[in-house]
């Protein structure tokens, strides 16, 4: 039972404000305990909970979605007279402090119908006071009479691992049992939550047909993106360039700006993908310049390009992350409102961080991945979860935990505006602009904080400006340049880090931003 150390615990310090709410919900102490204890068998069975999962919660969500499949209740109180659902908005949210948003999103009901139907219950039990309501809840609440339900729950734990593992045998030698779970193997299902979330196997998706035009997301109630569905293809991400975005500085007609910290106020990117032919069957669109060199543009709605910060306009500019190989991508979703990434090749997705909230982007975040393409690592304020995308374990770094170049990150911030880190974590590249003449690439040891290399860049005839755009490899870097004077783009350039040679890069577009993946696919 290591598994579950702390579990014990958990019940112990939790028990009193489960069986509160359950009696809430059932007016009767018999059927609040089983309430309560089918509530923490559900928890126990996904024990230990995931770094951003809290156990107390999950318990809660698990009465509420089992007391409305079973309403039992005794008495005949005024709350015991509201309809079931009624009577799970008013104590989840007046009593258990979950609010009106995770409630809609719980009971999939539209946020409209839960604050009509919990403002319809205060006005029947309290004449519209809230705050009257919720005192009256606690002091009933207060009133339950609570044994010591560690032991049945432990036990009960023990007898469903027993059953659980009598069962896992007897399916092992049924032929039928190894079909069925090669076949959920194949269709790359992955359960990585206590609370049942699952990614959907792209084979039961429904998708747009040919000519369905897929549109950014334009956020705002009930106008956001639907979170994106990999296609599944053999195909790898040459680029990924954003979407076009509302404007973010709208007129107040001289009122205070709202706050919209948190919220992504504009999303969308596109994927360009290079493949052979045999990853087309999963593309709605594909280009061959000649067999087995073939082209597709893919768009990903949910991808967030702006995180607001702040009480005014302002936004963090969000990039994703693309690894080396073109397999995989990773952003911050603005459907689900966390940070997720996807394989392309096997169709899996995974869930890298919480669902966020204001305080995890008041300093900004971003997502990196490792060379390998197998670590990814979260940014939310101090906190750094490191997800690795083969088995799903999810890992908080500590706070000495870090590379070269981000211990130095303040210090490149105060010296360029733009830098990108290298593969290995131990160098950056950043453009230090010329007054006269062409800009220079500086390659920056991030351990000492000393420039490495100086390389003068080309004027191709004119001064030109370079911006960094990132590492091809683990030597080149790939600058965009422009003409200092006109602005007119000159193209993209891959740049020795150690010789200085220079060679171009086709086909990449211009733009504000570009992501690179693998550039060297068909």
């Amino acid at each position: 039972m290591r598994r579950y150390t702390g579990y014990r615990d958990f019940v112990q310090r939790d028990q009193r404000s489960l069986v509160g709410t359950a009696l809430l919900l059932t007016g009767s102490h018999e059927h609040a305990l089983r309430l309560v204890l089918w509530s923490l068998r559900s928890v126990g069975l996904s024990w230990p909970p995931t770094l951003w999962e809290n156990p107390t919660t999950h318990a809660q969500i698990t009465m509420y979605r089992r007391h409305l499949r079973r309403p039992a209740s005794t008495g005949a109180t005024a709350l015991l007279r509201l309809p079931p659902r009624r009577r799970v908005l008013v104590v989840a949210c007046l009593h258990d402090g979950r609010t009106r948003e995770e409630m809609a999103t719980v009971l999939g009901l539209p946020l409209e119908t839960v604050e009509s139907e919990i403002t319809e219950a205060v006005a029947a039990l309290s004449k519209g006071d809230a705050k009257r309501l919720a005192t009256r809840l606690a002091a009933l609440a207060d009133e339950a009479s609570v044994p010591d339900l560690s032991v049945r729950a432990v036990r009960a734990l023990r007898r469903r691992r027993t059953r659980g593992t009598l069962l896992t045998a007897v399916t092992a030698l049924v032929p039928i049992g190894l079909v069925a779970a090669f076949t959920l193997l194949q269709q790359g299902q992955v359960w990585n939550s206590a609370l049942g979330e699952r990614n959907q196997p792209p084979s039961t998706r429904t998708t747009d047909g040919p000519d369905t035009p897929r549109a950014l997301a334009s956020p705002g109630p009930g106008s956001g993106p639907e979170p994106w569905q990999t296609p599944r293809t053999s195909f790898t991400i040459r680029y990924a360039v954003p979407g076009k975005c509302p404007d973010d500085g709208a007129s107040t007609d001289g009122k205070p700006a709202p706050s919209r910290a948190g919220k992504v106020t504009c999303a969308g990117w596109t994927l360009k993908l290079a493949g052979g032919d045999e990853g087309r069957p999963a593309l709605e669109s594909v280009e061959c310049e000649r067999p087995g060199h073939c082209e597709s543009t893919v768009n990903v709605p949910d991808a967030a390009q702006h995180l607001a910060h702040g009480d005014d306009w302002s936004y963090w500019r969000l990039t994703p992350a693309i690894s080396r190989d073109g397999r995989r991508i990773a952003y911050l979703s603005a459907a689900e409102g966390r940070y997720v990434a996807h394989d392309l090749r096997s169709g899996e997705k995974r869930y890298l961080s919480p669902a966020l909230v204001p305080g995890d982007t008041e300093t900004g975040t971003r997502v990196s991945v490792s060379p390998d393409g197998r670590l990814f690592t979260v940014e939310l304020g101090a906190r750094r979860l490191r997800t690795d995308f083969a088995t799903g374990g999810v890992t908080s770094l500590p706070p000495g935990h870090a590379t070269a170049v981000e211990r130095s990150a303040d210090w490149l911030r105060q010296n360029y505006q733009v830098w990108r880190d290298s593969p290995s974590g131990r160098y950056s590249a950043a453009v230090k602009p010329a007054k006269d003449g062409s800009d220079s690439l500086h390659v920056i040891d991030a351990r000492t904080r000393q420039v490495f290399r100086d390389l003068r860049l080309p004027s191709l005839g004119d001064p030109t400006a370079a911006e960094v755009v990132g590492w091809l490899n683990a030597r080149e870097v790939v600058v965009r340049l422009t003409d200092k004077a006109a602005g007119d783009l000159l193209g993209f350039f891959r740049v020795d880090a150690v010789n200085g040679r220079m060679h171009r890069v086709p086909g990449l577009p211009d733009g504000e931003s570009i992501v690179l993946g693998d550039l060297t696919s068909s």
